[in-house]
């Protein structure tokens, strides 16, 4: 059986000197797939917490993905 969240949307970006830039839309798995780097970020996969700017780390990310 396929894990629903793993198809939840988030956005990714990179931090650097001179702000945050989106690198892409994706599902949670393919954001889980890109290589580590620990300029990531992600939005919240909750789309009200995402909508107020919240942003996790690739290890909060992964920890939302094995939840159930």
């Amino acid at each position: 059986m396929e894990n629903k969240k793993a198809n939840c949307i988030v956005e990714v970006s990179v931090d650097s000197a001179t702000g945050r830039r989106a690198v892409g839309i994706m599902n949670m798995r393919q954001a889980l797939e890109l290589p580590e780097m620990l300029s990531l970020t992600y939005t919240h996969p909750d789309p009200v917490k995402a909508a107020a700017g919240i942003v996790v780390n690739r290890q909060e990310l992964a920890g939302f993905l094995a939840c159930r």
